[in-house]
């Protein structure tokens, strides 16, 4: 619980679904003070608590209700400026295309009610929350609509779109949905920052994996950086590392000579990033759970034969030099994967700050209107329309 807080000088946060902290963080850099946090993950919630000195709910947050949440941020229904909240994607996102739901995955498409159930409780002035595109496809675009609807019949008005968080400065190109909501104010999305190629007024480029990563320690794989307990090459087997050798930067499978190819993937359509390597002077693919294992994706190093290390995905994430992981290295790894970038969820806690001081604006510019005499009905429906111009 965080009480004692002089809250009229500080802008508030409850992050939910709050992963190891990568939006907290993103946000604490805007302005925002996290007050409470919710992430079922055990391991998770320890980096959570590392990273931003609160210790999450840990819980599944259909068991947490809005009066325990409150409680937690030490905050009365109304008072919170900022509610977060990304429900885990797996069961929208498009790399599952043609392969069946599991029970789990429709459990997880319908925490959107949850996140509305607690919205009506904590009343926060601002929202936002984010997820893959794979929402608004034919086979799941009735769960985002009936977000938005559940949001207006709160009172929110809401904006929304697809964006690149490449667009905003981070290495690393990862689309997804973001819905800004307010039920004080009219709600902006965070401008652009950068951009593929330059723009009349906005010279800033998309920032590339070498300006992220290029200054690593180079390794072989097994190394591990003396200096850096998160800079740790995987032990590659000896046909990973036959594999990797012969792939060229930006490379994958499709460069393989028939004697290395895996049998699954002889005559196979898809997956085509399996054994990739990144460029140096593009941003990253996505980062997902698996962004440490070649076998997972475009996740091997431009020019090193081994996939990218713990500290190299967080730097593609984002995550400052201090950031504290706890865990297996697949634990820390899907933490890493699952994480909105930080400096993502800096750029849309600046638009939200941009939202309260309009609200702020907006109550001072109110000024009241007085009524002295009023002789006739037409002269005073006259007098408050010259007031209210």
């Amino acid at each position: 619980m965080n009480g004692g807080m002089n809250l009229a000088s500080n802008h508030t946060l409850i992050d939910l679904f709050a992963g190891c902290g990568g939006g907290s963080l993103g946000f604490r850099q805007a302005g925002f003070t996290p007050m409470a946090a919710v992430e079922i993950d055990r391991q998770a919630a320890a980096s959570y608590e590392a990273n931003l000195g609160l210790r999450p709910i840990t819980r599944n947050i259909r068991r947490v209700g809005g009066t325990e949440l409150l409680k937690s941020a030490g905050l009365n229904a109304g008072q919170c400026t900022l509610l977060f909240g990304c429900p885990p994607c797996q069961g929208f996102t498009e790399l599952r295309k043609g392969s069946s739901s599991t029970a789990r995955d429709r459990r997880r498409n319908t925490l959107y009610l949850d996140y509305l159930t607690l919205i009506e409780a904590v009343r926060p002035r601002h929202i936002a929350f984010e997820n893959v595109p794979g929402m608004l496809s034919k086979r799941w675009r009735r769960h985002f609509d009936a977000l938005l609807d559940g949001l207006r019949k709160s009172g929110y008005d809401s904006t929304w779109s697809v964006v690149d968080a490449a667009d905003y400065g981070v290495p690393q190109r990862r689309k997804r949905v973001l819905v800004i909501a307010s039920r004080v104010t009219k709600p902006l999305l965070p401008a652009a920052t950068h951009f593929e190629e330059p723009v009349d007024g906005h010279p800033g480029r998309h920032e590339t994996v070498r300006h992220a990563i290029g200054d690593c320690r180079p390794l072989k794989s097994g190394e591990s950086d003396p200096e850096d307990a998160y800079h740790r090459a995987r032990n590659h087997s000896t046909i990973a590392l036959q594999r990797l050798r012969v792939i060229p930067e930006g490379g994958a499978r499709a460069d393989l000579p028939p004697r290395l190819q895996l049998e699954c993937h002889k005559n196979h359509r898809g997956h085509y990033d399996i054994y990739g390597r990144m460029w140096w002077d593009k941003p990253a693919p996505t980062l997902t759970s698996g962004c440490t294992n070649v076998t997972k994706g475009r996740f091997a190093h431009p020019d090193q034969d081994r996939a990218i290390t713990l500290r190299e995905a967080m730097l593609l994430q984002t995550f400052p030099p201090n950031a504290v992981l706890r865990g297996s290295l697949e634990q820390m790894a899907l933490q890493v994967g699952n994480a909105i970038p930080p400096l993502l969820a800096l750029r849309i806690g600046e638009a939200v700050m941009r939202m309260e001081r309009a609200s702020t604006r907006k109550r001072t510019q109110v000024r009241p209107t007085f009524i002295t005499h009023v002789p006739n009905r037409s002269r005073a429906t006259r007098s408050l329309a010259r007031s209210s111009t």
